[in-house]
């Protein structure tokens, strides 16, 4: 059974085409990884899924119904999250208000939910008073993930979450990833440390050109000669 399904989606911008027939598949609880040279369509596809931009071909299938062209509100509340890889905080509020912010929707006490998200990233609970622009990217990248959290989606979409971030920074968010996957949330992740991402990957994609050119476990693509070469850098 697929939690998601994108089945042939063709997208982009306005006249320029972007991705060409691309499908791929998430499983509940899985994690997936995207891969690809920069250009390659990977956060198009992304956008596409969420409601972002509207394919003009293909269908996208959410939890066994088609999400295909609904906006982003309406996909919210269906379950799943995205986190962009940029502009994804509010940075002159604090953590704790960031994340009351990600329960806009809710109309229940989310008291509870909050402490867990304070569980999962245990740096948040001591800097919850503090300013998230006054963060560190990897600090305000947790945010944006507890933030994404706090409607408890099943899915979850990470776009780069460990761009830009100092190598010792990017695994302290993937062990966060690792963490946030082992509450039972499918993650689905486009990043440029794709070796790392791999590694935690139940499946991975690797987009050349707007379209599909490899599917396999994470472990296979790692042990590609072809892949590591044109994509893992060796």
């Amino acid at each position: 059974m697929s939690l998601l399904k994108v089945d042939g989606v063709t997208s982009g911008y306005g006249d320029m085409e972007v991705l060409h027939t691309v499908s791929l598949e998430v499983g509940p609880q899985e994690i997936v990884t995207i891969i690809g040279p920069n250009g390659a369509g990977k956060s198009t596809l992304m956008k596409t899924i969420f409601g972002l931009l509207a394919p003009s071909v293909g269908t996208i299938r959410f939890n066994e119904q088609n999400i295909t062209g609904l906006s982003p509100d309406r996909i919210v509340r269906l379950g799943m999250a995205y986190v962009p890889q940029v502009e994804n905080i509010f940075p002159s509020l604090t953590v704790q208000e960031n994340l009351e912010m990600g329960a806009f929707i809710r109309t229940d006490d989310f008291s509870d939910r909050i402490d867990e998200i304070y569980s999962l990233f245990p740096v948040l609970r001591r800097r919850r008073t503090q300013r998230v622009g006054k963060m560190s990217g990897g600090e305000r990248q947790m945010v944006a993930m507890g933030r994404a959290l706090m409607l408890d989606p099943t899915l979850i979409l990470l776009d780069e979450p460990s761009a830009a971030l100092a190598p010792k920074l990017a695994m302290e968010i993937f062990e966060r990833i690792t963490a946030i996957n082992e509450t039972g949330v499918a993650i689905l992740i486009v990043e440029q440390n794709a070796k790392e991402s791999l590694r935690l990957s139940t499946r991975g994609y690797v987009l050349a050109a707007g379209s599909n050119r490899f599917t396999d476990t994470g472990r296979s693509l790692l042990e590609n000669e072809e892949i590591g070469r044109l994509y893992l850098g060796g």
